[in-house]
């Protein structure tokens, strides 16, 4: 067996690893709204905190999209066009939300 090199060792082989597009856009907007909602809320904006009512309940229908689709997977279903649509969709309006919260706070 021909010996390691540093590179071989430094980054662990992704075996089984499946990168889902749709998955990562809602751990991604997650992050993005755990880490300004405390911030937003405080500043006793009504528009901001208008903005992080909104995203909450868009976070809260995404992930109910997500686990019927994550359902659907296990009895081996592949997501319908209209499911991936709407999580498009959902990601898209979280997005639209946070350049207005970010005009809003002037950090564009």
């Amino acid at each position: 067996m021909p010996p390691r090199t540093i590179h071989d060792t430094m980054m662990p082989e992704a075996r089984g690893l499946r990168y889902d597009e749709c998955e990562m856009a809602l751990f991604r907007a997650k992050l993005s709204y755990h880490a300004t909602i405390d911030e937003r809320l405080a500043a006793k904006n009504p528009n901001l905190t208008s903005i992080a009512d909104a995203q909450a309940r868009i976070l809260k229908l995404w992930e109910i999209q997500m686990q019927k689709g994550r359902d659907m997977a296990g009895r081996d279903e592949s997501r319908s066009a209209n499911d991936v649509r709407a999580m498009a969709q959902y990601d898209w309006r979280y997005k639209t939300l946070e350049n207005a919260a970010m005009k809003a706070t002037g950090k564009c």
